[in-house]
């Protein structure tokens, strides 16, 4: 059977990640993030209903208003109440809401009305960005002390780094609402990532060991190869559950089970095409320093052997000048 060169065609895989990463950047750069009200600031409604409403009834009493992008929940033991998080509501605007609810349900309560202000939705904003950096510092510090090398935990974090790119960028690209939930989306990717990234580094430190003489890229191909069912059948597996806690998990989970749903998937891409070939291509860069100073020596010699009555052409070719 015909074994798949990946690391070989590597350089398409360069090309990919930059046609999906690009845009992504150039949407941050363009549009930013499109925040919700956890990080822009907004308004708790926590209502108790004349009758029991489902989500569905609810989103349906805000949309009029322009508020069916609310987040809405609901107690298990209390069915009347619903609580709903929208963007920032006045006194009057808070009364209306509250007569449409009335008028829908036959009656409607306010229990609890707060204003979260955008300074909290800051202060998230830059724990989200510590809660990130810190968890890929950690990564870098877990990947060398598991594999005592530096480079292999420089590889892991460019992957990591490529995937949440590719997570930000799509995001801001298709401008899905980002909510704090996000931030446990970003941990998730790193988590699942970096866990698929470790299986095949780890092969590849095994076969390093066993297969001395074997030219690394070719060595890094046949690890890939060994784990590349068990990494695509875990990833399918996630998928397939995704899928369909995205159709059956309702409105509020679908952005929460994209954003998992494409870590999952550039998770496993990076594995095969960024972080591997990163390792390949290092190699290169160390073998070519290695051999740089060698040329320069042999060079060296060449005027030495022409200033003691030697000829600069090397051996074979002098003894093929003497046969003729």
């Amino acid at each position: 059977m015909r074994a798949w060169d990946i690391i070989g065609n590597r350089r398409w895989g360069y090309l990919l990640s930059l046609l999906v990463v690009l845009p992504g950047a150039l949407a941050l750069a363009t549009w930013g993030i499109n925040f919700g009200i956890d990080f822009t600031g907004g308004t708790l409604l926590n209502l108790r209903l004349g009758t029991d409403a489902s989500l569905d009834q609810v989103r349906a009493t805000l949309r009029p208003f322009g508020h069916e992008d609310a987040v809405i929940q609901k107690s298990a033991d209390r069915p009347r109440e619903v609580l709903v998080r929208t963007r920032p509501l006045d006194e009057e605007q808070t009364a209306r809401l509250e007569a449409a609810f009335a008028r829908e349900y036959g009656g409607a309560e306010v229990l609890r009305a707060e204003r979260v202000g955008p300074t909290i939705g800051r202060e998230l904003r830059q724990r989200a960005i510590q809660a990130v950096v810190i968890g890929l510092l950690l990564q870098v510090v877990y990947i060398t002390m598991r594999f005592r090398s530096l480079r292999f935990a420089l590889a892991a974090d460019v992957a990591l780094v490529h995937d949440l790119l590719v997570v930000v960028g799509v995001f801001a690209l298709t401008r899905r609402e980002v909510d704090s939930s996000f931030v446990a989306v970003l941990l998730t990717v790193v988590g699942y990532s970096i866990n698929d990234t470790v299986v095949i580094l780890d092969r590849i430190r095994e076969n390093v060991n066993l297969r001395l003489r074997e030219p690394f890229e070719r060595l890094v191909n046949r690890s890939i190869l060994e784990v590349l069912v068990r990494s695509l059948t875990t990833g399918f597996g996630a998928i397939v559950a995704l899928v369909l806690l995205y159709f059956f998990g309702g409105p509020t989970l679908r952005d929460f089970v994209f954003g998992l749903g494409l870590g999952v998937v550039t998770g496993t891409y990076s594995s095969l095409f960024v972080a591997s070939p990163i390792l390949v291509e290092w190699q290169r860069i160390s073998e070519r320093r290695q051999r740089r100073p060698a040329e320069v020596a042999e060079s060296a010699a060449v005027p030495e052997l022409a200033a003691v009555g030697e000829s600069p052409l090397p051996a074979r070719r002098r003894r093929s000048r003497r046969r003729r």
